[in-house]
């Protein structure tokens, strides 16, 4: 899985969503100034800092880099608005935490602009857990095709919740902060099935 565009230098997470933007949670989001620091697939560090923020819907704060990064480092597409959400329920999703850890979990329903998890009961295969105090910000997952689709960042604890970059009114927010943030840049789009 194409990790590059997650920063995991600090506990409170930063994601790209586009060369320059990234996601935070907004009550746990990084200082202005503060390294934001991301490997590609080969390893190769690159380090920018943020200059500006704009507070989005929910628990998503938005970020600006002093700079954007280069192709090598991965954008990370949200769900198109008109994706079926009565179809995503029960589908896997990859969940991330603090210490650079994936998990499997699922979805179990969405609404309200909120996504929230839930563990796999049926399956004894060891890839849950429950989130804690230090994970808030990180993100979650589907896999569309060969494409991670950032789907969420943990507010809450448990199997996880967070704000669902698939809803109407997210996604609205969300781009009418990286447009003030810096124009020349737009977030893209998956559909999810």
């Amino acid at each position: 899985m194409n990790m590059s565009g997650v920063s995991f230098n600090d506990i409170r997470t930063a994601t790209l969503i586009t060369p320059r933007h990234v996601v935070m949670a907004k009550h746990y989001s990084r200082n202005a100034a503060d390294p934001v620091i991301f490997h590609d697939r080969g390893g190769k560090r690159i380090e920018r800092k943020l200059i500006g923020f704009s507070a989005a819907a929910g628990d998503v704060m938005v970020g600006l880099l002093d700079e954007p990064v280069p192709g090598n480092y991965h954008s990370y597409a949200l769900p198109a608005t008109g994706s079926d959400v009565a179809g995503l329920i029960g589908k896997p999703v990859i969940v991330s935490d603090q210490k650079r850890s994936l998990f499997v979990h699922l979805i179990a329903r969405i609404g309200g602009g909120i996504i929230v998890f839930r563990h796999d009961e049926r399956e004894a295969h060891g890839w849950g857990k429950n989130l804690v105090v230090g994970d808030s910000g990180n993100p979650s997952f589907v896999i569309v095709g060969k494409e991670l689709v950032l789907v969420e960042t943990h507010t809450a604890g448990g199997p996880g919740s967070g704000p669902y970059y698939g809803d109407p009114a997210v996604q609205a927010s969300v781009r009418a902060a990286v447009a003030k943030l810096d124009p020349v840049y737009s977030i893209r789009t998956v559909r999810v099935p």
